[in-house]
């Protein structure tokens, strides 16, 4: 297969929910594309059945589903990472390191697991109808953050899906539909929109999987710059800044990635770093994202809820971010931030920083307050790390904006019905734009011009 085919295949293949997932940024619009063949060079991940098809619901996607009778192989002679061990690291991190080699195809069959606890289950769903807006604001902070990762961020520049804002506004759209489908409906029925919507997502991953760990694909992967895309880097950008403030982070990493090897796309620890992408922050630093006063349980319904999506999406049970306790899974995430995460930030360079900024300007044609500086100067806060070199270089505007969301969380925190009527208003305007995308136009609750992108999209 070569390049230029590829590339356009990659460009022109499914919608992706995940954000390390969402990174393969497929169009969920252009379903019809050319299947790769199986003869497509790529040893790492078995094809789905072709022939095997269900009835999709509408607006989702039409792929093949899966057959999920065992699990793919994978040979790796020349791991693409290291594992630094100077520092003392848990156990629970060091198994989410072992799935680096690991398809992200478990071969989990799509029903409920012998440890399921359904009232557990819904639980999460009824958290996520309280907690919305928090949930949503967290996980665009986690796009910020775990863009960084050279792995992560390649198939989304490689791709060209999200690297202007109009792009990014309906990917970050598009995956806010899916989850928003998961938690309202039935994901363990068959007959239900929403298990049909996590299995047409698990098929997709499949072939983005092939896709991207295609030789000549793969080799792309690892050179491709957001400059080859037409974006040269500024006279002036923020990334240096960031590099000077997070220097120190690097001391602490636990990987350490060669990227003239043979990087496994979409492993089992990729698509484990995705749960935490939707679920990590909210849970490791709820008073910072209007989530305070959730107990306990509420915290474990959540938890249990990405444990079960993650099952459904074909991660092994021994990878699952979500499997252990809410104190466990706290830890997990708080060490994943340190060890992980935060060491790559501070590597982030113009690659990172445009496809961060486009993000973030798309969403600001919905939320004005919405930027890049705003918003990293605002992850900086809840991770509780000082970066006084980046503010430096903000405008007054920047940090306004950023003072704004600093108030509006303090206000959740100290009044959580203000909580409840935020994620009611944020519903509402979900379930405007969701349902007027399908039909007419979109009129209230989003600007003209996001509306219109949206529209031409949906």
């Amino acid at each position: 297969m070569g390049v230029s085919r590829s590339s356009q295949e990659l460009s022109n293949g499914g919608s992706t929910v995940c954000l390390l997932k969402e990174q393969m940024e497929i169009d969920p619009d252009h379903h019809n594309d050319e299947e790769v063949e199986e003869s497509s060079g790529c040893p790492h991940l078995d094809g789905p059945d072709p022939s095997s098809f269900v009835p999709q619901p509408s607006g989702i996607p039409s792929e093949p589903q899966r057959q999920f009778m065992g699990r793919p192989t994978y040979t790796m002679t020349t791991p693409e990472f290291a594992v630094e061990t100077i520092h003392p690291h848990s156990e629970l991190i060091l198994i989410l390191v072992e799935g680096m080699n690991e398809p992200g195809e478990s071969g989990n069959p799509p029903e409920p697991p012998s440890w399921f606890d359904r009232e557990l289950f819904d639980r999460g769903r009824e958290f996520y109808r309280r907690y919305l807006s928090s949930v949503c604001f967290s996980n665009l902070l986690s796009l910020v953050f775990m863009m960084a990762p050279k792995r992560g961020l390649a198939p989304l520049i490689y791709t060209g899906q999200s690297d202007t804002p109009m792009k990014a506004l309906k990917r970050y759209y598009s995956t806010l539909m899916h989850v928003v489908t998961w938690y309202t409906g039935d994901v363990w029925d068959p007959e239900d929109d929403a298990h049909k919507d996590v299995m047409s997502i698990r098929s997709i991953h499949g072939k983005v999987a092939r896709q991207c760990n295609a030789p000549e694909e793969n080799e792309q992967l690892r050179k491709i710059k957001v400059s080859e895309r037409g974006h040269p880097e500024p006279e002036s950008p923020f990334y240096p800044s960031i590099r000077d403030d997070l220097r120190h982070q690097t001391e602490s990493r636990l990987l350490s990635y060669n990227t003239e090897n043979p990087c496994l796309y979409l492993s089992q620890s990729d698509m484990a770093l995705t749960q935490y992408a939707f679920m990590g922050l909210v849970v490791a630093h709820p008073e910072k994202l209007g989530a305070g006063a959730a107990t306990e349980e509420e915290f474990a319904g959540f938890i249990h809820f990405w444990r079960g999506i993650g099952w459904l999406l074909g991660i092994d049970d021994k990878y699952n971010f979500c499997r252990g306790s809410v104190k466990e899974t706290r830890a997990l995430c708080l060490e994943v931030e340190q060890k992980i995460a935060l060491a790559f930030l501070a590597e982030a360079d113009w690659n990172y920083e445009h496809m961060a900024t486009a993000l973030l300007t798309g969403m600001s044609y919905i939320a004005k307050s919405m930027s890049f500086p705003a918003m990293f100067r605002y992850l900086a806060y809840t991770l509780d790390i000082s970066v006084p070199s980046f503010v430096k270089r903000m405008s007054y505007r920047q940090c306004f904006y950023y003072w704004v969301w600093v108030i509006t969380f303090k206000l959740m925190w100290f009044f959580p019905r203000l909580t409840s009527l935020t994620s009611y208003a944020f519903g509402s305007m979900v379930y405007h734009i969701r349902g007027k995308s399908h039909g007419k136009t979109i009129r209230n609750g989003v600007c003209p011009r996001a509306a219109a992108s949206l529209m031409k999209h949906s």
